[in-house]
C-alpha cells in the first residue's frame, strides 16, 4: 500500500432466505456496488447459497456463516461488533438473524442500514428496499410503485461461462432453441402443481414448434421429469443433474422458461428468460412474481388444471418465446 494512501471503506451485507430472496437480493447489492465503487463489500449469508454467490461480482467476499454470527451470546456478538472492521452494515433481508446482529452493532463505530423487505402487503420485495435504498441516498425515488424498480440481472454469469463449458448448453446435449420446464416438487400440495399431463401436452406442443422442452429441477421434480421424458419422446429430463450456477447459464440461454410459483423460476427469469408462471387463485401474485429483464407472463386460475397446453403455449408466443434473437448478449 502506498504510503497515506486511504484505506478502502469496508461494507458489510447481511442477507437470509431461500432462492427467491436470494435473487431479490441481487438487485439491492448491485445499487450497493454502484454507490460504493470503491469499497471492498463483504456479504453475509447463510451456506446453501455460497457457491452461487461467490462468483457474483458484487461482492469481493462471502462468507457463509450468518447463523453462526447471530448464534452467539449477546456478549460475544457485542465484542464482535466493537472488534469488527465494516463502517457501514446493510441489512438486505437477514431476518432474526440481523436483528440480533444489529442490537450488539449499536455499540460499535459503524453506521446501520435496514433495506429489508417488509409484509407482502406492503409490495413487492424489490420495490420496498429500492426504496429504502434510495431513502439512505443510494439515488432513485423514495416512493417506488409496483414493477418500477431495477430487477435483478444475472448477466455476470456470462463470464463465469467463459471458463467452465458446463455452463454451455451443449455441455446437456442442448443445440437448438429449447425452452426449461420448473415444476413445483412433490412436496408442494396438489392444488400448487400443474398436472403432468398438461406438462407433457406442452413439451408436445413445443417440439412440433423446433423448440426443445427440457425438465429441471431438484429430487422431489424427478417423477414428473421421467414421466414427461418417457410419455414424449424428444423431451429432456435433467432433473438433479444441474447446480445452480449451471442452471444459471442455461437460463441465460433459453428460449422460454415454464414453471409454477417455485423459487427456481426466479433465477431463470433473472438470467434471461422470457417466461410463463402458472398460479392458483383468483388473482395473480404480482407482490411476489419473478422479475426479469425480459417480460414474465402471470397465468393464474382457480385451479391450475383450469389451464391449458394451447394458453400457455399462446403466452409464451405473447412474451416473444419463438423470437431467434431471445438470447443472453
Amino acid at each position: 500500500m502506498v504510503a497515506n494512501e486511504p484505506q478502502k471503506q469496508q461494507i458489510l451485507i447481511l442477507h437470509a432466505g431461500g432462492l427467491a430472496d436470494v435473487i431479490w437480493m441481487l438487485a439491492g447489492a448491485r445499487a450497493i456496488r454502484e454507490h460504493h465503487r470503491k469499497a471492498r463489500i463483504t456479504l453475509l449469508c447463510d451456506e446453501e447459497f455460497e457457491a452461487l454467490l461467490k462468483h457474483c461480482p458484487y461482492f469481493d467476499a462471502v462468507e457463509p456463516g450468518l447463523a453462526e454470527a447471530a448464534g452467539r451470546n449477546f456478549f460475544d456478538r457485542l465484542k464482535a461488533a466493537r472488534n469488527s472492521r465494516f463502517d457501514l452494515i446493510y441489512d438486505l433481508g437477514a431476518g432474526e438473524a440481523g436483528r440480533k446482529i444489529r442490537r450488539a452493532a449499536r455499540f460499535a463505530k459503524g453506521g446501520w442500514i435496514d433495506a429489508a423487505p417488509g409484509k407482502p402487503e406492503l409490495g413487492h420485495p424489490l420495490d420496498q428496499s429500492a426504496a429504502k435504498l434510495a431513502a439512505a441516498g443510494l439515488g432513485g425515488p423514495q416512493q417506488v410503485r409496483l414493477g418500477e424498480a431495477e430487477p435483478p440481472d444475472l448477466d455476470w454469469v456470462d463470464f463465469i461461462a467463459k471458463r467452465s463449458r458446463t455452463l454451455d448448453p451443449a455441455y446437456f446435449g442442448l443445440h437448438g432453441r429449447f425452452a426449461l420446464f420448473a415444476p413445483a416438487g412433490e412436496d408442494s400440495p396438489p392444488p400448487l402443481r400443474w398436472p403432468k399431463e398438461r406438462w407433457a401436452s406442452l413439451a408436445h406442443s413445443l417440439l412440433e414448434e423446433g423448440v426443445e422442452p427440457v425438465v429441471i429441477g431438484g429430487p422431489t421434480t424427478r417423477d414428473l421429469g421421467k414421466y414427461v421424458a418417457h410419455a414424449v419422446p424428444g423431451a429432456r429430463d435433467l432433473t438433479g443433474r444441474a447446480n445452480l450456477v449451471q442452471l444459471a447459464g442455461l437460463g441465460r440461454r433459453a428460449n422460454f422458461a415454464f414453471g409454477e410459483d417455485v423459487p427456481l423460476l426466479h433465477l431463470l427469469v433473472a438470467a434471461g428468460a422470457p417466461a410463463v408462471q402458472f398460479n392458483a387463485g383468483e388473482e395473480a401474485p404480482v407482490r411476489r412474481a419473478p422479475r426479469g429483464v425480459l417480460p414474465t407472463v402471470l397465468m393464474h386460475a382457480p385451479t391450475l388444471a383450469q389451464i391449458s397446453a394451447p394458453e400457455a403455449v399462446q403466452a409464451m408466443r405473447c412474451a416473444g418465446g419463438f423470437d431467434d434473437d431471445v438470447r443472453a448478449a
